[in-house]
């Protein structure tokens, strides 16, 4: 081969390289991420174009041209499936999926629908650059016979593309700060941040680093675990208040609401909640922060434990055989209590089943198993109207039930049948004056709310109302709304600092009124819940609100932070009210720290120890 041919099968190969390059530039910029890392940087370019030619030379072996575009084909298609199903989940949540949150992939097939109002313009746009890109390659794959001989230096370049392109992150802090998660190379290291991470790598080494940190052993569990016991030792310990063993002995019913926003519940909508808002406690600014992909289960693992999953991943099936002594079923357990748990969904969703029995709950009962058809199970009124289920709730006293509700979930359009039948049921909520999303999230409110009127009514014809404690929170805000504007104008017209802010307020016969506004996160439902049922109060990421030592916070898994006086968000202080330069610099330092331990507990399965 002369050296006018060799030039040209490098350009050909180079020319079949650029399109895996081209799919992650199209990638990281639809999705914003230069917001994060610039897009003109070396290293996630250099990622790419490494991982494009490893994938040519691969594509080169075979001595059949047509096989080798076959393969080009198959592998560009897998890629570029995954940047539209990324890009997708973009548009939804605004971050990116790991490899572990696609466990929930069952779960979120009822999302099938609601992503299909997404296909506008902009996706329609990006979907054709990524054909665009693939059929260029197929195209630009050399054809000459010797074509095998670019193979080693392809593989070379591969090689050399992963050895460069870490190193030129900024280095990581000797001396780790509340800015730390301004450095690339710490990031790069923790990889905790899927939007970060994404643009810092690009897609190709997004998968690969993140399948390698998921077989990798962490870091010495002994210094890990010295790290949690040093941060419970400088917190100052709990202390009995005025609130103390104020429900000792009730019964329990804790209800997690799907996507009842706070700008949902209220006396025009959400009659029967709004009632039991007012007459209770309630914790006007509770906060509902999403660190896992997998939202309803992100709050529901965090109110369980008090602790929050990973940001990287989910936990329902990697921490199954983790121990949760204090998780709040074995909290109640442990006191004599029946502890079961309720929602419309098989046990294998979320893997509920095996996580339910971990937070100590006796056993999962889903709907579906007794009712007729998902419709049927999908309205909340059935888990108190279906008999089996009700008696199962009260069978045993003093319980501690969980109950979950369903038909607040997305979507809230004219092809969603749950939509369809909760506005056949409350015709008062067809608006045309206002979006149809909106009527739908109304409508199917309030078939929740009604479960709580029919809840209450069983509990009072069996005489247990006024020993039955009933304490309710939201999973999330309503993000399955597609339009982020009106999400966020109902949500400012109802009083909130910010989206994240949920109801969540306990009622019980007798309750004197009243409204905590220390501001409050997910995690500290559970030490609340043990101080107000006068069991001890154990150590976890939360803390109990009655707490006159607490002054309140919410951490978020972008570093951010939220007080009573001041909100920061990536480190960068959005408003203050009063705190100090000072005060700043330490939130932001505690912030950083709160997640370190916060994942090491997980890491180490840190309470593993007290059951030993």
């Amino acid at each position: 081969m002369d050296k006018k041919q060799l030039l040209r099968l490098g350009g050909s190969a180079a020319g079949a390289v650029l399109p895996f390059w081209l799919l992650d530039l199209t990638l990281r910029t639809a999705t914003g991420c230069a917001a994060w890392y610039p897009l003109y940087a070396v290293a996630p370019n250099l990622f790419s174009l490494g991982f494009g030619a490893l994938f040519v030379a691969l594509c080169l072996l075979p001595q059949r041209r047509t096989v080798g575009r076959i393969l080009y084909g198959l592998i560009y298609a897998v890629w570029a499936v995954y940047a539209v199903v990324q890009y997708g989940i973009w548009r939804i949540f605004d971050r990116f999926l790991f490899l572990s949150d696609f466990l929930f992939a069952g779960e979120g097939l009822g999302f099938a629908g609601y992503i299909r109002q997404l296909i506008d313009a902009r996706f329609v746009l990006v979907a054709v650059l990524l054909v665009l890109w693939g059929v260029l390659g197929v195209w630009r794959l050399p054809e000459s016979l010797p074509r095998r001989r670019v193979c080693p230096v392809l593989v070379l370049f591969f090689a050399l593309t992963q050895f460069v392109a870490p190193r030129l992150y900024a280095p990581v802090p000797e001396t780790l700060d509340w800015d730390s998660w301004q450095s690339s190379g710490y990031e790069y290291e923790r990889f905790s941040s899927s939007t970060y991470d994404l643009a810092l790598t690009g897609p190709y080494q997004f998968v690969v680093r993140d399948a390698c940190l998921s077989i990798v052993p962490d870091a010495d569990a002994a210094e890990q675990r010295a790290q949690i016991d040093a941060f419970f030792d400088e917190r100052p310990a709990h202390e009995n208040n005025q609130m103390t063993g104020l429900l000792s002995g009730k019964n329990l019913i804790l209800v997690q609401l799907e996507s009842v926003d706070d700008f949902v519940l209220n006396d025009k909508n959400t009659p029967t909640l709004a009632r039991l808002q007012r007459e209770g406690i309630n914790f006007a600014e509770f906060y509902t922060p999403q660190y896992a992909n997998g939202y309803t289960f992100n709050t529901e693992f965090a109110a369980q434990t008090g602790i929050y999953p990973y940001a990287n991943g989910n936990v329902a099936y990697s921490l199954s055989r983790s121990a949760f002594p204090y998780a709040l079923g074995n909290l109640f357990e442990d006191v004599g209590y029946a502890a079961n748990s309720f929602h419309k969904s098989e046990a294998k969703f979320y893997n509920r089943g095996a996580m339910h029995q971990a937070f100590g709950y006796e056993q999962y009962h889903s709907a579906l198993a007794y009712a007729q058809d998902e419709l049927q199970a999908g309205d909340d009124r059935f888990l108190i109207d279906c008999d089996e289920l009700y008696s199962a709730m009260i069978a045993q006293q003093p319980f501690a039930d969980f109950l979950i509700t369903y038909s607040g979930h997305l979507g809230y359009d004219e092809i969603d049948a749950l939509t369809t039948y909760a506005l056949e049921q409350f015709p008062e909520y067809k608006d045309d004056s206002r979006p149809y999303e909106i009527n739908g999230l109304l409508a199917k409110a309030r078939l929740t709310d009604e479960m709580f009127a029919h809840l209450l009514a069983r509990l009072e014809e069996d005489g247990l109302l006024e020993n039955t404690v009933i304490c309710v929170y939201d999973d999330h805000y309503a993000y399955g709304l597609t339009d982020r504007a009106v999400l966020e104008e109902y949500s400012e017209a109802a009083g909130g600092r910010l989206l994240e802010r949920t109801p969540c307020f306990i009622w019980y016969e007798g309750c004197t009124p009243q409204t905590v506004t220390k501001t409050l996160q997910t995690v500290d439902l559970l030490p609340t819940l043990a101080n107000l049922f006068g069991m001890k109060v154990p150590d976890t990421m939360g803390r109990d609100a009655f707490d006159p030592d607490y002054e309140g916070y919410v951490i978020f898994p972008n570093g951010g932070w939220l007080t009573d006086t001041a909100y920061a968000e990536n480190g960068q202080i959005v408003w203050n009210n009063g705190m100090t330069d000072a005060e700043v610099s330490e939130m932001n330092a505690y912030a950083r720290r709160f997640q370190e331990v916060n994942d090491a507990i997980l890491d180490t399965d840190y309470y593993a120890q007290a059951t030993e």
